[in-house]
């Protein structure tokens, strides 16, 4: 045999080693990282958006004070109905009864029911203080909030694309302030 064909029976043994999973054990695991990388990439369902809702009142101020707890509270709401996951002790830091009571009786009934939602609003609202522990929201907001398949993510309904005007009453209780009431106007 000549050493072309010593040469070239080398490389083809070699590779055919390779192939077959002959290769070192370096390679081995990168391959393996690599799918399991994969799988657990495409196999993830993706995670609630944060809010991207930018503050009009001063944070010092208490408009502002109550701003930062409306829209703390309809984050607390939009992750609960996303997960599908109540949440006792968030909801409890941004809510208070009776709207703490129909929140959380929404959530077990989205839960039993399997209805999660991805939830995107267009907020329009002003903030009236109403006396020195209480304050109203007056919110015309652009309702999105579409139903999801709980495991993928994936709306199974179109946009509504739909005005509502809602008041939201808020109360400082013990220093923090609370939304405890929602009423529809129209």
């Amino acid at each position: 045999m000549t050493a072309w064909g010593v040469t070239v029976g080398t490389a083809v043994l070699v590779l055919g080693l390779s192939a077959c999973g002959g290769g070192s054990e370096a390679d081995s695991t990168t391959s393996t990282h690599a799918r399991a990388e994969t799988t657990t990439t495409t196999s993830t369902a993706p995670e609630r958006p944060t809010s991207t809702t930018t503050t009009l009142y001063d944070p010092a101020a208490v408009e502002g004070q109550v701003e930062a707890a409306y829209l703390a509270s309809w984050d607390v709401y939009a992750d609960a109905v996303y997960d599908l996951e109540l949440d006792e002790e968030a909801l409890s830091q941004v809510y208070a009864d009776p709207l703490l009571s129909v929140r959380r009786t929404e959530i077990e009934s989205r839960i039993a029911e399997g209805r999660a939602a991805m939830v995107r609003i267009e907020h329009g609202y002003t903030i009236e203080p109403t006396g020195d522990d209480s304050a109203a929201v007056i919110d015309t907001y652009v309702n999105h909030q579409v139903l999801i398949d709980p495991t993928t993510k994936e709306p199974v309904e179109t946009d509504p694309n739909e005005t509502i005007v809602d008041v939201f009453t808020a109360r400082r209780i013990g220093g923090v302030w609370l939304i405890f009431d929602q009423r529809r106007l129209g």
